[in-house]
């Protein structure tokens, strides 16, 4: 492993780094939403409004779960739902419609069949068809949307199901998509949220984000970071260098430099997570930060394994931030919005970094070192 590494100028990131998203995609975007709300609103007008009473979910066999959404992030955060359904309910049968993701996220969970739908499928209205049908053929006794955004793709599958019992968050303008509705959370964390809407509809629940990880996936990655570090008397700390740039959260390389080599002068082994969307940026991040354990192409659940066996966690407000969490390591979570009291981890399961300007290494390395001497080693 080398011992110096080529600092990387700023202009070079700026070149290497550039905006991935046009201002074409973001209108158009936009335009669909616009399209949707406009749809909704006027069929709401000829269809008749769902106000019958929630039902006793306790007396159903089969339950349909619905949340659509191809963010890592959003697809974690309906984690304390699934738990809250399958625990409260251990004799029903669910099936979980969701994004890209589901099927990673929520293996382990007590679910008969998961069907994930991507991106695309949302243009090509034979797949979405072929599902629809599917799902109405199962007669589900129940759908639930776990979202609260109902206008999504999911709420309309929740619909097109052909539940008798469909519950969803109720809308200002309606509820024609759902036969039952509770009202939509005040609690500001969106974890807190979900657990709000649980109750709502007679479900006790109390968990956060969590990932259910087997021993094997477990013993593999103790066992890959043996290999990869060798003497694992100290744990390594993690890093996700990643960050959506359209919205602002992605920090810069030179602080996560800083920040590496301060944890190097103290022989902390470090790991440095490289995800998809950062592969291109391979060669920069490793100027940057310099010697470490670099992980790359591997699946969500063998991150999150290596994760559990992480010390702690430094990431910017993402998906792997939400991954972290769900993996039950304490997470260090940069923010340059005023947004972590929705998005962040609570206080029980890590520390947000709160810095508009992205430069304040000195409180990130504290919180990192304040993690690091306060837990047992292996």
């Amino acid at each position: 492993m080398e011992n110096q590494y080529t600092p990387v100028l700023k202009k070079e990131f700026d070149t290497i780094l550039p905006r991935k998203h046009s201002k074409r995609s973001n209108f158009l975007r936009r335009l669909k939403l616009r399209l949707r709300s406009t749809f909704l609103y006027f069929i709401v007008r000829l269809l008749r409004n769902g106000t019958e009473p929630l039902p006793n979910l306790y007396t159903m066999k089969k339950i349909l779960l619905v949340s659509v959404n191809q963010r890592l992030g959003n697809s974690i955060l309906i984690t304390p739902a699934v738990s809250a359904l399958t625990n409260a309910l251990p004799n029903v049968q669910f099936t979980f419609v969701g994004g890209r993701h589901a099927k990673s996220i929520l293996n382990g969970y007590a679910i008969k069949q998961i069907h994930t739908l991507q991106r695309i499928d949302t243009v090509l209205p034979q797949r979405l068809w072929n599902l629809i049908k599917l799902l109405r053929k199962e007669k589900y006794d129940a759908a639930i949307h776990l979202s609260t955004a109902t206008n999504s793709l999911g709420a309309y599958i929740t619909y097109a199901s052909g539940t008798r019992h469909r519950i969803g968050c109720q809308r200002n303008d309606g509820n024609i998509l759902f036969t039952s509705v509770f009202t939509h959370p005040h609690s500001r964390h969106k974890v807190d949220q979900i657990v709000e809407c649980m109750h709502q509809i007679g479900i006790p629940a109390s968990d956060e984000r969590k990932i259910i990880l087997n021993p094997e996936e477990l013993l593999w990655a103790e066992n890959f970071l043996r290999q990869h570090i060798g003497n694992l008397s100290k744990k390594p700390i993690g890093i996700f260098t990643g960050g959506r740039q359209k919205k602002g959260k992605a920090w810069n390389l030179q602080s996560f430099g800083i920040i590496a080599n301060s944890l190097r002068e103290r022989n902390i082994p470090i790991v440095i997570f490289i995800g998809p969307e950062e592969i291109k940026k391979e060669k920069c991040i490793q100027s940057a930060i310099g010697p470490a354990l670099y992980i790359k192409n591997n699946t969500i659940r063998e991150v999150a394994a290596l994760i559990s066996k992480c010390k702690v966690i430094l990431t910017p407000d993402s998906g792997p931030m939400h991954l972290s969490i769900a993996a039950g390591t304490k997470t260090v979570a940069l923010f340059s919005k005023p947004n972590f009291d929705r998005w962040g981890p609570k206080e029980s399961h890590g520390k947000v970094i709160f810095d508009k300007n992205k430069t304040n290494t000195h409180d990130i390395v504290n919180a990192l070192l304040e993690y690091y001497t306060h837990f047992e080693s292996f």
